[in-house]
């Protein structure tokens, strides 16, 4: 049964998306969910702006038609829903950023609420990988993940296919983790939501049918793959139950923080946005939009990688790969710049 809904249920995503998103983009642009071009956007004509929508409908469907829903499952369908709405009405009228903060934090709760929790942190120094359990602080840092990971998507949602495409290799990553460690439910959480992103990206790609995911489609993404982190790893006591997502959601992670580091040195509000994230950087390095975004990409294919092979030998040498790993990315961001203002960038 678990066989048949891992090929089922993310086939039958990516054929929803597939088949939806072209009228999604005729309601886009009759309803005004409108991208503008701006000084700090890199497309030059209006695009229609709520292909999330598309993402959002073909998973629910598809994990709706095979699932019965458990509580945790059906919490985060309904925190799902609530956001993506929020994400929808932000691409029509532009909420300002307190209005979509207030949705994030209230799919967040009523996740939590149904009981996707961060229970366990792994002491990685130790030999034995003695595992805490966090009591009640288990609240706390599941809210601050959940709300960290969503805002990290909609941050590195600035070029075509790029979130999109991250997210949909971060989500069939933690797909195989989830299965290596026998959370199947997860699992199929994890691909059906992966084949989704990726089914979006003809569409983001296009020339003449191009549509952007928004903020419906990037907040749902990330609020998606950290609500699925914790069901498929975080949950569990078990060696690198907390480092393993934080790698394989790297690039996204990472590149937040930086930002944020970034905007401090500088003086500046940590949430106040700029146009010298990791995309920006590689894009002045003279790489094209797609190159930009397929770069990216073979960084997450490598972090992903590491993760996987972590599963599979000694944990002394595991966290090797996987701080080695994060070093990689930190210096890569150092040389790239990602600590300091651009000065040639215009602020958001």
């Amino acid at each position: 049964m678990i066989t048949a809904k891992l090929i089922i249920l993310p086939l039958l995503a990516a054929l929803t998306v597939i088949a939806i998103t072209p009228t999604i983009r005729k309601l886009s642009v009759r309803y005004g969910a409108i991208d503008q071009p701006g000084k700090r956007k890199v497309h030059t004509v209006p695009v229609a702006s709520s292909g999330g929508v598309a993402i959002f409908f073909a998973f629910l469907f598809a994990v709706l038609f095979f699932n019965r829903p458990t509580p945790e499952i059906l919490g985060f369908l309904i925190g799902a829903t609530i956001l993506t709405c929020f994400g929808l009405l932000d691409d029509i009228f532009d909420f300002p950023p307190a209005t979509k903060f207030f949705g994030q934090i209230l799919a967040a709760l009523i996740v939590i609420y149904s009981g996707v929790r961060i229970e366990f942190i792994t002491n990685l120094v130790t030999n034995h990988g003695t595992t805490y359990n966090l009591g009640f602080l288990s609240l706390p840092f599941t809210f601050f993940w959940i709300i960290g990971i969503t805002n990290a998507i909609n941050f590195i949602d600035g070029l075509d296919g790029l979130a999109a495409g991250v997210s949909g290799i971060a989500a069939w990553t933690l797909g195989v983790v989830a299965l290596m460690t026998g959370r199947y439910d997860a699992a199929v959480l994890a691909f059906t939501l992966g084949a989704a992103a990726f089914a979006f990206l003809p569409y983001n790609f296009s020339t003449k049918r191009k549509i952007f995911m928004g903020d419906s489609g990037s907040n749902f993404l990330g609020f998606s793959l950290a609500v699925v982190s914790i069901m498929g790893m975080v949950k569990i006591a078990a060696a690198f139950s907390m480092l393993l997502p934080i790698v394989i959601l790297a690039v996204p992670i990472f590149d937040t923080l930086f930002a944020i580091i970034r905007r401090l040195i500088s003086g500046k509000s940590p949430f106040q946005p700029d146009a010298a994230h990791l995309h920006h950087r590689i894009v002045n390095l003279g790489f094209s939009h797609r190159q930009t975004a397929l770069i990216i990409y073979a960084v997450s294919l490598v972090l992903a990688g590491a993760s996987i092979l972590s599963l599979g030998i000694a944990k002394k040498y595991a966290v090797v790969i996987l701080v080695s790993a994060a070093a990689f990315l930190i210096l890569g961001a150092w040389i790239l710049g990602l600590f300091k203002a651009d000065k040639k960038q215009t602020q958001e």
